[in-house]
């Protein structure tokens, strides 16, 4: 918790004992213990007078010191908390000290008794919410605002933020913090002796910044008023969602109802990606991220896993599937990586033989890539065609047939697989993913049909009443062009 810096005090064997208390923020607050102790005779340094203890004290003339003074004196935070705990020590090595902190989770009361386990003791008090203490005692714990790059702020959670020493600071600090809070939500600022109540967009306004100028943003338990969102609010809005009072629909869905969503909200990602329309990419990312939760929620409310676990699993299994970036193997290129990935693969999924491999396959997929995929596992092992081109012969083997079948009047569909099959064996070593093949040949098909329907019509003709024959000479002109 602390450095080396923090053991330049005197040994525990010239400290009296510590007694940390919990205090509380405001007098009502305080136990029967924090009472006894505090007017016991022991010498008493609260963390801050900014508290409901401090008033109790003065009002039964009960002598205190405090530790407020500090901020002026230290440049940064680390070396307040240096000075706070070497204060402490300071007083402890003249007679028994009754330490007060809003809560008994303060830092400085942490390394405190970490440092000397055998001369403190810890006496709970009324638990405080973190981030309200922190910002009564002064800026303690929270987020330095230097650190705004890193700060991942969640409107259903208060956020304290520290030492904002600067307008540009404050600046940054408030631009992130509105992607997650609302612009007009009412913050607290402190400059370490007075607070004041601004709205969020006003925080690079303030008069003056030093290391003192902490904010706290409290919890905004509606997420109506917010502008971005998180993971954890799209949770917490599907959690409503599905609970007693919200959506109707939202509360029938199961997995088997939701199974042809998930699939179309996929192809429309791909859509949106072929169109290079990135407006619409993170627009259709949305709906399928929605997929995920919904089925994480339904998954939640039947006790079999939650969303916590699907996040777990996806970063387990990076790490495992990358131990050339958290390992100690070594991967060059891109084929390196996807040889690693079949280990590790075969190892999670206790794959012996690479048949056992092919099975695994997921058989849910579109068929083109399902036969892809498989391809693949058998090239793992050598078993393939050394190139597109002397893999092509077979593709005209299984056309002939076809053929045969055609003629015979059995075994046609099989005989289709089998042609379907080759001509995916050419576009994968081609490097030509076949879906996307097929694809853009049923959008020229269509693109085509189009010119041709239209060039028909033009001429006062229509398609019904044509011969095949007729139609193939249009088409003829069309392809001419396209």
């Amino acid at each position: 918790m602390y450095n080396e810096a923090c053991h330049h005090a005197k040994g525990d064997e010239n400290l009296h004992p510590i007694t940390i208390v919990g205090l509380g923020l405001g007098a009502q607050d305080l136990t029967g213990r924090a009472e006894a102790l505090l007017s016991g005779g022991a010498r008493v340094v609260l963390r801050t007078a900014r508290c409901g203890a401090a008033g109790w004290m003065d009002e039964r003339g009960l002598p205190f010191t405090h530790l407020d003074a500090l901020y002026d004196r230290a440049p940064d935070f680390e070396a307040l908390q240096r000075m706070i705990l070497q204060e402490v020590e300071r007083l402890a090595e003249e007679g028994d000290v009754v330490y007060g902190v809003l809560d008994i989770r303060d830092r400085s009361a942490g390394a405190l008794a970490l440092k000397h386990p055998t001369q403190v003791a810890l006496i709970p008090g009324v638990p405080v919410d973190g981030a309200l203490a922190a910002f009564a005692a002064g800026p303690t714990d929270g987020f330095a605002a230097c650190d705004f790059e890193s700060l991942q702020p969640s409107s259903d959670q208060a956020a304290l933020v520290r030492e904002i020493d600067s307008r540009e600071l404050a600046s940054e600090v408030k631009l992130r913090l509105m992607e997650r809070y609302p612009e007009e939500a009412p913050i607290r600022v402190s400059d370490g002796e007075a607070i004041r109540e601004i709205p969020l967009c006003e925080l690079d306004r303030l008069p003056c910044y030093s290391h003192k100028t902490s904010a706290l943003i409290p919890a905004a338990p509606e997420p109506t008023g917010l502008a971005r969102f998180g993971y954890d609010q799209l949770n917490a809005i599907v959690r409503r969602l599905r609970a007693p009072g919200g959506c109707p629909w939202d509360r029938e869905q199961t997995h088997e109802s939701l199974l042809t969503n998930v699939v179309e909200e996929a192809y429309e990602v791909v859509d949106a990606i072929e169109r290079g329309d990135m407006a619409a990419l993170y627009d259709e990312l949305g709906d399928l991220l929605l997929q995920v939760a919904l089925h994480a929620e339904i998954a939640r409310e039947h006790g079999e896993f939650t969303s916590d676990d699907v996040t777990s699993a996806i970063c387990l299994k990076l790490i495992a599937r990358h131990p050339h970036v958290f390992g100690t193997e070594d991967a060059r290129t891109s084929d390196d990586v996807l040889s690693l990935w079949e280990q590790v693969k075969k190892k999670e999924r206790h794959l012996n033989t690479q048949a056992e491999a092919m099975r695994a396959v997921t058989k849910g997929l579109p068929q083109l890539m399902r036969a892809e995929k498989v391809q693949k596992k058998a090239a793992h092992v050598g078993f393939d065609w050394p190139n597109a081109l002397e893999a092509l012969p077979k593709v005209l083997e299984e056309a002939g047939e076809v053929r045969e079948a055609l003629i015979a009047g059995q075994g046609v569909e099989e005989e289709l697989g089998d042609l379907l099959f080759a001509a995916v064996n050419v576009s994968r070593l081609a490097k030509v993913q076949p879906e996307l093949a097929l694809k853009g040949a049923i959008d020229k098909f269509v693109r085509r049909f189009e010119a041709t329907e239209r060039l028909i019509l033009e001429d006062g003709r229509r398609m019904e009443d044509m011969t095949l024959l007729e139609m193939d000479a249009y088409w003829d002109k069309v392809k001419q062009t396209m």
